[in-house]
This record gives structure tokens, sequence and C-alpha cells, in this order.
């Protein structure tokens, strides 16, 4: 937004030296020949800032209606895949198909290793050649 309100400031200086140009026509006589080419660009810009900001408002109506739309199908996945755990069973490999991990146990891991604080680790010697 502060890109569009400085493109405002902009047109508000053109619109602003458009009527001094205006104002001191005699004193600038060959000035007054490009002015109406300057009013023409500005009120093409406002024409532009107008349809931008209609095609703002069309973009955020439009990703209201996307969201929504997301939104209602995620449900409606989410209800297909739990049906599908339903009928084919938490452990089924048909479940991929559906984009659900199957439940395939639980891992068991061997509990980590502590030293024995009784017994120390013998330190290793370094080998001697003779």
């Amino acid at each position: 937004m502060a890109r569009l309100r400085r493109y405002l400031n902009c047109l508000n200086g053109w619109e602003e030296v458009g009527a001094a140009v205006e104002a001191h026509a005699a004193q600038l006589p060959h000035m007054e020949l490009v002015r109406p080419e300057l009013l023409a660009m500005l009120e093409e810009a406002r024409s532009l800032v107008v349809q931008f900001n209609a095609a703002t408002a069309n973009k955020q109506e439009t990703y209201k209606l996307l969201r929504r739309v997301i939104r209602s199908g995620e449900a409606m996945v989410d209800t297909m895949r739990t049906a599908a755990r339903q009928r084919f069973g938490p452990d089924s490999e048909t479940l991929v198909e559906f984009g659900v991990q199957p439940f395939r146990g639980r891992s068991r891991t061997p509990p980590p290793v502590t030293p024995n604080p009784e017994s120390p680790t013998p330190t290793p010697q370094p080998e001697t050649t003779e």
C-alpha cells in the first residue's frame, strides 16, 4: 500500500505543476504546449489507479473463496481418510493409497547402556614392538 501512496503523491505533484503552468501561462508559453499531454497522462494514471484498486479487491475476494474451498476440501479428504482407516483397519497397507501411513507397530529401541561404576573400563595399553 505504501507504493500506491507514493504513486498518488506523484500524481498530486503532476496536478500541482499543471495548475502552476496554467496560472503562469503568459510567462511560460512554451510549457503550455506540453501541459495537455501531462493532463492526459494524469487522467490515464488515475484511471489505472482505479483499475489497480478494483483488481486488488477482486484478488482479495478470490483469495477468500479459494481459502473457503480449500477448507471444505480438506475436511472432506479428512473424512474420507478416516473412513478408509475404519474400513481397511489402521495397519492396512491400502491406506498408503489414501495418503495415510499405516500403523506398523512400535519400534523397540534397546535401553541405553550405562557404564557400571563398580567395574572400571580397562584403559588401552600401547603395544610395544621388540
